[in-house]
Parts: structure tokens; C-alpha cells; sequence
């Protein structure tokens, strides 16, 4: 192996090209304002014109919603009227705490059934008075106890029970029962 001594690559020659600088030429400059523009003009869109636009839509909803709140409090005007005629035609808070008079006429035909005659039935507020007749005392009491046993009759109470002829002739009974609504417990 030989040494032999390397040669490097030297540069003889000098190169003269120069090339200017252009960046303070006018079109240089008009391209820097035309970036700047281009920024200030997307920030302005985001920042200015998106704002402005969701206020006029905003404005736009609320002058709908006005108006047809307008619309409603128009339609609202004759409320006391119509309350008016509803309260005539509703329960009143004390016939709602009375309990049904259908209610109460089928406790009593459950009750007395077909082994006693109805003479007479008095319903006020929550009382009841019966008068009934063409049983005897073992069956007035049978038809007490049915009486009790519903949960609307808060207690009963036997007024009278009489009769003319000896035992086990038929009587007549008159009963007061206390009412309640159903569940409650006085």
C-alpha cells in the first residue's frame, strides 16, 4: 500500500455574484401590509362581525318571543272569567272532602241487602241516619257489624230497634253512622 498523498479539492476562482437585498423594495413592503391586513381582518371576523351576528340573532328570537308572549297574555286576558265559570262547575273544596253519596248508597244496599226494607235514608255532610225495617234484632245486628266493617263508616250507632210483637218478630231500626274518608282515622 502506497501512501500517496491525498489531495483536497482547493476553489482557484472567486465567485462575484451578489444578490441584493430586496426587502425593503415597496412590493416588499405592501406584502407585509397585505399579511398584517389578512390577520387583522380573520381576528376581526372572529372577534367583531361573529359577535355582531349572534346579537342580531339573538335580538331577532327575542322580538319573536315577545311577541308571541304578547300573544299568550292576550289569550290570558278573560282568565278570571273563565276561573269564574270552572268554580261553578267544579267541587268546591268542602264538597271534596265529602265522601261520595254513590259510595255511600251502595254500602248501604251491600248492607241491608235483600232481608230488610229501606224506609228512609237522611245523608248530611258526614252523617247518616237509615231507617229500615222487616228484620229481626239478630239480623239489625248482622247488618250493623256489615256497616262497621267499611272503612268510609267511622262508628254507628243504633237509635232504635222495636217492635210490638214478641222475639223473633220483625222490627224497625233507625241507625246513625259517622262517616269518614276512606283510610283516615279520626
Amino acid at each position: 500500500m502506497s501512501r500517496r498523498k491525498t489531495e483536497y479539492p482547493s476553489k482557484r476562482s472567486m465567485n462575484l455574484y451578489y444578490k441584493p437585498d430586496r426587502t425593503t423594495k415597496p412590493a416588499t413592503a405592501a406584502l407585509y401590509i397585505l399579511f398584517a391586513l389578512t390577520c387583522l381582518l380573520g381576528l376581526g371576523k372572529v372577534m367583531v362581525y361573529d359577535l355582531w351576528a349572534e346579537t342580531r340573532d339573538a335580538e331577532q328570537t327575542l322580538a319573536l318571543e315577545q311577541a308571541r308572549l304578547k300573544g299568550v297574555m292576550a289569550e290570558l286576558e278573560d282568565y278570571s272569567q273563565v276561573r269564574e265559570r270552572y268554580s261553578l262547575y267544579s267541587a268546591t273544596e268542602e264538597e271534596q272532602a265529602l265522601i261520595d253519596r254513590m259510595e255511600v248508597l251502595d254500602l248501604l244496599d251491600d248492607a241491608l241487602g235483600t232481608q230488610a226494607r229501606l224506609n228512609a235514608v237522611s245523608v248530611s255532610g258526614d252523617a247518616v241516619q237509615l231507617q229500615f225495617s222487616g228484620v229481626t234484632l239478630a239480623q239489625t245486628a248482622q247488618i250493623v257489624r256489615a256497616l262497621e266493617a267499611s272503612p268510609i263508616v267511622a262508628s254507628t250507632r243504633v237509635n232504635t230497634a222495636s217492635t210490638t210483637e214478641g222475639d223473633g218478630a220483625q222490627v224497625q231500626a233507625s241507625v246513625f253512622i259517622q262517616l269518614q274518608k276512606e283510610g283516615s282515622e279520626e
